[in-house]
């Protein structure tokens, strides 16, 4: 079973679908993370916006088949890192999905370079492809963080269930 990685924003059109085109991209074929993402108010089925396409296909991603989802209940459960584009979106699922609890993490804190006062990654819906350039750039300072953070995890879980195990013995 591979553990899931969640990468929520508003409508799962722009943000979420290149964040997680970004990291799946980063990740070696053989990790044991599967990476999805989903919105708070998407309408299920609406593609990836275009100019989300032409900015992550820019760095080597094909966006061309997301489809988008609404945030559920069972996507929180199955998740094991949620992470947010904004302070509110963190709230909101906490405050919709207590089951989030422990998982949540704001995107922009894994930008070791971000300013303090940079609580969020800018929503690029409708704006022109550099907006969509600007917002693509600024989550791919994110992604080395996120890379070494679940590299943590992935040791923390597989050590703690080995002792588990052991324990169990």
């Amino acid at each position: 079973m591979s553990d899931i990685v969640l990468f929520v924003c508003t409508g799962n059109v722009c943000r979420s679908p290149m964040a997680e085109a970004l990291l799946r991209k980063a990740l070696p074929l053989e990790s044991p993370w599967r990476i999805a993402s989903a919105g708070l108010f998407a309408v299920e089925g609406c593609p990836a916006s275009a100019n989300a396409v032409k900015a992550a296909a820019e760095v080597g991603c094909d966006l061309s088949a997301h489809l988008s989802r609404p945030l559920s209940a069972q996507l929180v459960r199955q998740s094991t890192v949620i992470l947010t584009m904004t302070d509110a979106h963190m709230q909101q699922i906490a405050a919709r999905f207590p089951e989030s609890d422990g998982k949540l993490h704001l995107l922009i804190a894994f930008d070791s370079e971000a300013l303090p006062k940079s609580s969020h990654v800018d929503d690029p819906y409708s704006g022109s492809l550099e907006d969509y350039r600007r917002c693509r750039d600024t989550m791919l300072k994110t992604i080395p963080g996120i890379v070494r953070f679940l590299a943590k995890t992935r040791n923390y879980q597989t050590h703690t269930s080995n002792k588990e195990n052991t324990h169990d013995r």
